[in-house]
């Protein structure tokens, strides 16, 4: 038996569901195929990982009159201080420097914001758009692509959007090559309550083992992205709590005050990639199934909402036949572009500032020293740091 919908979206993490949500309120009926049943994730336990939405993004979110709904579970970041350990050099970003004079964006766990937007999605679409299975096959058939699921299951869409992340299955059916690299680290992710107030601050140390950054998710709670070395990190991650945080207030010059931890630690080998193409006939990547990076520039998410409101927009202006090959086309040409100059920006920053080779160093010191110094170019960074 087949059920059929406009569009189908496999991958019910932040983007699958994002998308979802988009082109629901496009009036069309969709569907959202993922392996993990609804209660499953509400209830997934803290893996202590956090995002950052950046301005550029949230822009996107309220042209798609969705941000209302999340922006009372995000903390605003009205500040980034970045410090160049190796050459002391540091440069400090003020909310009152931002175009808007407003956030540089907000910070969120990234299971309180996926169970937001899964109930965002149910209210909208009812029970029956989370369907709980895999997807083993495709097929097209005309103005139709069909997947057949794990448990014999036909589902027929005029378009497929994979949202299924670095693995992607969609994105390997539909033999789309796949660029891949890695970079010989692990990042640690978790979470800490503490003493002091975090001031909405992002704190950046760029190491020699790699960079660590703070994100504030309430004023006295902050997300901790660390990166380090693969058997350091293993190491780090492996013993006692005790001497992790005291090894973070040491690296953060005791910026939180006293630390105690509010979620397991978790590490993740660090890796980038980029999909040949974004799209096939009747189909679309968006988010990590179409491209992934390294953290230092928290661009990865903000990535994927760009990804999502340009192909919602394609879809709303063509109106008629969702996966129509001038809406897919048009999604490559839009995104394949700026996610690229991404991809290069946070591989060269995360290769620059891991060269300690001492003219590197210099160099890079002084260019953080004249950032700091000179608040047109400070402005300018702002800009394109918040773009997402």
């Amino acid at each position: 038996m087949t059920s059929s919908c406009d569009i189908m979206v496999v991958g019910g993490g932040h983007a699958g569901l994002l998308t979802a949500i988009a082109l629901h309120d496009c009036g069309l009926q969709v569907q959202v195929v993922d392996p993990m049943p609804a209660a499953a994730i509400r209830d997934a336990p803290a893996d202590g990982r956090a995002l950052a939405l950046l301005a550029g993004s949230i822009a996107h979110l309220e042209k798609l009159g969705l941000w209302d709904e999340l922006a009372p579970y995000g903390a605003p970041i009205r500040k980034v201080e970045v410090l160049d350990v190796g050459s002391a050099a540091k440069v400090g970003y003020r909310e009152e420097d931002a175009p808007a004079r407003g956030p540089f964006g907000q910070g969120f766990e990234n299971r309180v914001l996926r169970r937001i937007l899964l109930d965002q999605f149910l209210e909208r679409a009812g029970k029956g758009g989370l369907v709980t299975d895999r997807v083993q096959a495709i097929s097209r058939d005309g103005d139709r692509i069909s997947v057949r699921t794990e448990t014999g299951e036909s589902l027929a869409a005029r378009l497929l959007i994979g949202a299924d992340g670095r693995g992607s299955k969609v994105r390997s059916l539909a033999r789309i090559g796949l660029r891949r690299w890695t970079y010989g680290h692990t990042a640690l992710g978790f979470i800490v309550r503490h003493t002091t107030d975090n001031g909405g601050a992002v704190l950046e140390r760029m190491r020699r083992g790699g960079p660590l950054a703070t994100l504030p998710l309430r004023s006295d709670r902050t997300g901790i992205t660390w990166v380090e070395t693969d058997e350091r990190a293993r190491q780090l991650a492996a013993g006692p709590s005790e001497a992790l945080l005291a090894e973070l207030a040491e690296a953060l010059d005791d910026a939180l005050g006293r630390m105690e931890l509010d979620s397991p630690v978790g590490t993740w080998p660090l890796s980038g990639q980029h999909a040949d193409r974004y799209v096939a006939p009747r189909l679309a990547l968006v988010g990590d199934a179409a491209h992934g990076v390294h953290p230092i520039h928290a661009q990865g998410f903000n990535m994927g909402v760009a990804d999502v409101a340009s192909l919602v927009g394609l879809v709303r202006r063509h109106k008629g036949d969702p996966g129509s090959p001038d809406v897919l086309r048009a999604y490559e040409r839009d995104r394949r572009g700026p996610n690229t100059r991404s991809i290069w920006l946070t591989d060269g920053l995360a290769r620059l500032f891991s060269n300690e080779l001492v003219p590197v160093a210099q160099a890079r010191g002084a260019a953080l020293t004249l950032l700091d110094r000179l608040t047109p170019l400070r402005r300018l960074a702002i800009r394109r740091g918040m773009g997402g």
